[in-house]
């Protein structure tokens, strides 16, 4: 038996419709705060190494792991990986440190059209080497991730 499908009847008046909730780019969003500061002078930030970068010069690579919508409120429940490289551990450490320290002041940052209500650590700061690369202290990076609340305004 075949159902038939009334569009009239399903037809929603103008104005009743939903919007749709359209979040920001939330590793924009963090890439352009921490771009911003003047701690991070001089340091790439984004969703990838830069071109020529072998993960021995200093970076940050934030990476959306995942996240959800909430619907009341309208919220972006977004995951982010951040990965910090440099020229040693230390180094590494020391701007993994630097940025951890950037995002506690992220849920004061006013955003046009949204805005970051929390920031908690998902899964604490811990060093990782490449796997194809255990022996090459150079390649070293430190990883951290966090959970970002992203309310629309």
């Amino acid at each position: 038996m075949a159902i038939a499908f009334d569009a009239a009847a399903a037809a929603v008046p103008p104005g009743d419709a939903p919007v749709a909730a359209v979040f920001p780019d939330a590793e924009a969003l963090v890439g352009d705060y921490l771009t911003a500061r003047p701690e991070m002078a001089g340091v790439p930030v984004g969703p990838v190494l830069p071109s020529g970068n072998d993960g021995s010069q200093p970076a940050v690579v934030l990476i959306r792991d995942g996240g959800s919508y909430r619907e009341y409120p309208v919220l972006d429940d977004a995951q982010i990986r951040i990965e910090t490289y440099g020229p040693s551990p230390t180094a590494a450490h020391e701007l993994m440190r630097r940025v951890r320290a950037l995002l506690a002041g992220l849920p004061e940052v006013s955003i046009p059209g949204s805005v970051v209500t929390d920031v908690t650590e998902e899964v604490g700061l811990r060093g990782l080497r490449r796997l194809t690369d255990r022996t090459d202290p150079q390649r070293t990076r430190y990883a951290l991730n966090v959970r970002l609340l992203i309310r629309l305004q």
